[in-house]
């Protein structure tokens, strides 16, 4: 029994470190926005058919989660019933310890301590590692996320022939391409600085959240939480944003990056509340179940 359970220990491990080394690699697309040789309708094909690659990947994951909850549950059943063995066995020699006391009643006591000791470490073990291929599933997801925001921007900016109405001086809609691809590229500075600038200089409404949005993001990406945190909370001030619950998942993260676990609670309890059809449905109800 012990040989089995290290045997799928191992392959655990070996399973966890390979789909880690997947999600740290990164997803290149900022060379299809700035191909001037592809349309916008072109560059929307190639990042959904990078988003459908990621969803591959996702799928994947969460079959070896499925498989290795199994494998969890069957151990913390054998963990259980060892551990009530063990016990009986303990009260059983504390009876005898009245009759006979000795060096060998000791020894076996010291013993079955141990045992008891390396089954609940296991158990945490095996616990942590679960808890990491959720994480490691959330970074991929994040990168998806990445994708869709990044098609729904060109879309939704193409949408828009209007925007500088009220003020001849700045073309709002070309600024906020240039300022979304900063955002892309990786140059997070110029990119919250550009997004900055356009929500001072009177952006409409219905650009003006979603600059909110990646100003708040460019902070959430560089490992700011506390930043991300302030700028995500002006977003949701924002009337009939399109990004609430987004923003409401994004600062659930964060507070778990900053060890707020009860703010992360109630950000993922509201988002589950407020959009039961949320594509972060089923990833904020996991959240909640392990922070509580």
């Amino acid at each position: 029994m012990l040989k089995i359970t290290s045997l799928i220990i191992l392959l655990f491990i070996s399973s966890c470190a390979t789909k880690r080394s997947d999600t740290n690699s990164e997803i290149d697309f900022s060379q299809v926005l700035s191909d001037q040789n592809l349309s916008d309708s072109e560059k929307i094909i190639e990042l959904k058919i990078a988003l459908s690659r990621q969803e591959d990947k996702i799928n994947n994951l969460e079959n070896n989660v499925k498989f290795f909850e199994n494998v969890f549950d069957s151990l913390k059943k054998n963990h259980n019933k060892s551990l009530d063995y063990l016990n009986l066995q303990i009260d059983s020699f504390k009876i005898e310890q009245s009759i006979l006391i000795g060096p060998e009643f000791s020894k076996n006591i010291t013993k079955l301590k141990n045992k008891v000791n390396i089954l609940e470490d296991r158990a945490f073990f095996m616990d942590s590692l679960y808890f990491s291929l959720v994480t490691d599933m959330v970074i991929i997801e994040n990168q998806i996320t990445s994708i869709t925001n990044s098609i729904d921007e060109i879309e939704f900016s193409n949408s828009i022939t209007d925007l500088n109405v009220n003020n001849e001086k700045i073309d709002f809609s070309s600024e906020y391409q240039i300022a979304h691809q900063f955002y892309m590229k990786g140059n997070y500075d110029k990119s919250l600085n550009k997004f900055q600038y356009l929500i001072e200089n009177g952006i409409p409404d219905d650009l003006a959240d979603n600059c909110q949005f990646w100003i708040a993001q460019s902070y959430f990406i560089q490992n700011k939480y506390e930043d991300a945190v302030k700028e995500f909370n002006k977003v949701i001030n924002y009337s009939n944003t399109n990004k609430a619950e987004d923003t409401v998942y994004k600062m659930g993260l964060c507070y778990i990056k900053l060890n707020q676990n009860e703010l992360a609670l109630e950000a993922f309890n509201e988002l589950v509340s407020r959009f039961p059809k949320s594509k972060y449905y089923n990833k904020s109800n996991e959240f909640i179940i392990n922070l509580k």
